[in-house]
């Protein structure tokens, strides 16, 4: 968080977490184009995320214009000190969940990757705002959300569900992050 209370501004960072392909960039894509601006993205030529992603938000909350800068990160082993790079400062997260029933492993194991990807920086994956989303909710083999949930969900944060490539779940998830990122550091804002 960078705050500049002369110019009654806030800057807060979120950043899209989660195994490769679970629709990080796909969330990050259609907020971009809900708001009609472009996406920052570096991809591979499989247009898989190599970099990140980024787009901004912006909102009046309590008399400071808070931007949240929006990132993903890069969900392949290989890039894992990118993915490091890219969680410094980040002041909320939305761990992105595949819901299909033989990505449960890789979900669980990035929960892990997560919390020891905060610990870099000194944060808790226990007191860090973090919004759980149950991305591709439509597919045949997804497994029922109480299920999922009770796996994943071992840290009892927030959580939504969303087939983020219809545009279903993706802002209320945004909604939900910035939610939590502003009770969290509130007593700030004052």
């Amino acid at each position: 968080m960078i705050l500049d209370h002369l110019k009654k501004q806030v800057k807060f960072k979120i950043v899209y977490h989660g195994p490769a392909l679970a629709g990080k960039t796909t969330n990050v894509l259609k907020i971009a184009e809900n708001r009609g601006e472009e996406l920052l993205s570096f991809n591979t030529k499989t247009e898989r995320t190599l970099v990140f992603d980024m787009v901004k938000e912006e909102r009046e909350v309590k008399g400071f214009k808070a931007t949240f800068i929006i990132y993903t990160i890069p969900g392949q082993d290989i890039y894992s000190e990118i993915r490091k790079m890219v969680m410094r400062g980040a002041d909320g997260v939305v761990y992105v969940v595949d819901s299909a029933e033989d990505r449960l492993q890789d979900n669980k194991h990035f929960l892990e990757v997560l919390s020891d990807d905060l610990k870099l920086y000194g944060k808790d994956i226990e007191e860090i705002p973090v919004v759980i989303q149950y991305n591709k909710r439509d597919l045949g083999n997804a497994l029922p959300l109480e299920e999922l949930n009770k796996e994943i969900n071992v840290i009892n944060k927030p959580f939504t569900e969303a087939v983020a490539i219809e545009n279903k779940g993706v802002e209320e998830t945004l909604d939900l992050i910035i939610d939590e990122i502003i009770a969290h550091f509130g007593k700030l804002l004052k």
